[in-house]
């Protein structure tokens, strides 16, 4: 290591007053009213047909390490499925696919 590639004491004073500014800031809740999906809006999102989300629900899908892996999914009414946005976050991490892959979510909406 060179001895220019070595933090001064001025980097390190900034370092610090970066982190407290940012401790200082409210961090925005954790948790909220959680959001529903129609199994629509699930497959736009993640660019397949409704029939491989209702697949993953009913059957699942292998995970990166080949354990079973199914959606968590709620039905409010016989037949008609809603999928917690938290629970396809979660789905997805498993199988391989993050936030960022998403397409547009839709907008908040709450259950009734």
């Amino acid at each position: 290591m060179r001895p220019d590639e070595l933090a001064t004491k001025a980097d390190l004073e900034q370092l610090f007053a970066r982190m407290a500014q940012l401790l200082a800031t409210p961090a925005a809740p954790a948790t909220g009213p959680d959001e529903y999906l129609t199994l629509e809006e699930v497959a736009t999102a993640t660019r397949v047909s409704t029939r491989t989300v209702k697949k993953w629900v009913q059957e699942g899908k292998a995970d990166r390490r080949g354990k079973l892996v199914q959606l968590f999914a709620l039905e409010f009414s016989p037949g008609f499925l809603r999928i917690p946005r938290a629970a396809l976050l979660a789905y997805g991490e498993g199988i391989g696919f993050t936030i960022h892959d998403l397409k547009e979510m839709p907008r908040m909406r709450v259950a009734s």
